[in-house]
């Protein structure tokens, strides 16, 4: 583990949502650095034509970090977080933070970050990320809750909307990458499991904070139903490399299959409920089609369908 506060690469992917990325970046330059730090942030845009490098060249001259701009045309979230990678070793950073192109950090977020790893002996902070939603959330949708879990709670794995990270992660003779084939997503979640296989320590951060903006498009009731297809659709797909495709079939094609047949017939007594007038069947019947949802998405990852949740933009 790199002991001492030196290069900090902050890498930001980004697609189509411009004013988000703005956001985004002023909260990074406003970062606090302090003595002996050497920050940078380097912005991986997922599209074939750099949209954003306007608004990255105006952003440069109101601060001295330096501000990255690449593309990476090979569209889907792995490839692009599997550039950030590359840049950061390129720049040759000892410590690389992850945000989303959605998300405005707290002032003290890359202090909390390096403090954190410093005080626990760590090789990844992982912090708390908080939603503005744009729109109400429907009734039926279940709450997230957040993480209570004390500062300098060891974790097993971490996502990429708020890390850092030695470069001793990708690093040596096995580097860790992001698996390419999980398009769906959890490509985030396999890659800090991985490395906590590995004997690479992960801590809770929770003063390490980020405000998420949640789209109104993104609390829509099919939007959300989408998301949990390919949620579920990322879970049998890991099992399937993890564990061979006979046990994942195993497990999830048989949960799926009960998941379509009581999903199916739920979500059809509710709607029949809900349109002659019964109130309380309308959040039965999404309930229901969550339910089919995430069989259907466990049938589509055993048949390794690409196709996902992630492929839509949301946001401005």
């Amino acid at each position: 583990m790199t002991t001492s506060p030196s290069r900090i690469g902050i890498m930001v992917c980004t697609a189509g949502r411009p004013q988000m990325l703005v956001r985004c970046l002023r909260s990074l330059i406003a970062q606090p650095i302090q003595t002996g730090w050497s920050v940078e942030i380097c912005v991986v845009e997922n599209d074939t034509e750099p949209r954003s490098l306007p608004a990255i060249e105006a952003l440069q001259v109101e601060t001295q970090i330096p501000i990255h701009h690449v593309l990476e045309p090979k569209r889907g979230i792995p490839f692009a977080r599997n550039r950030s990678l590359r840049e950061a070793k390129n720049h040759g950073f000892d410590w690389i933070a992850l945000i989303d192109d959605d998300e405005v950090a707290d002032e003290a977020w890359l202090g909390s970050h390096m403090a954190s790893v410093t005080r626990h002996s760590a090789d990844v902070s992982y912090g708390a990320v908080t939603k503005d939603y744009e729109a109400p959330q429907p009734d039926w949708w279940p709450r997230d809750t957040g993480s209570s879990d004390p500062d300098g709670t060891v974790l097993s794995r971490a996502s990429t909307n708020n890390v850092l990270f030695s470069r001793e992660l990708i690093s040596g003779s096995a580097p860790l990458r992001f698996d390419e084939d999980l398009r769906h997503g959890y490509e985030d979640l396999d890659f800090f499991e991985r490395a906590s296989g590995r004997g690479h320590k992960i801590v809770w951060t929770p003063a390490a904070s980020v405000e998420e903006t949640v789209s109104a498009n993104r609390v829509r009731p099919e939007r959300l139903i989408q998301m949990v297809h390919s949620q579920a659709a990322a879970h049998a797909q890991v099992a399937c490399k993890r564990s061979g495709f006979a046990r994942a079939c195993l497990k999830f094609g048989l949960k799926g299959l009960r998941r379509i047949v009581g999903g199916s017939l739920l979500s059809g007594f509710h709607w029949l409920a809900w349109k002659v007038g019964n109130e309380n069947a309308q959040g039965r019947y999404f309930r229901a089609r969550l339910r089919l949802a995430r069989g259907a998405g466990n049938w589509y990852g055993l048949t390794r369908g690409q196709k996902g949740f992630y492929d839509q933009l949301d946001g401005h």
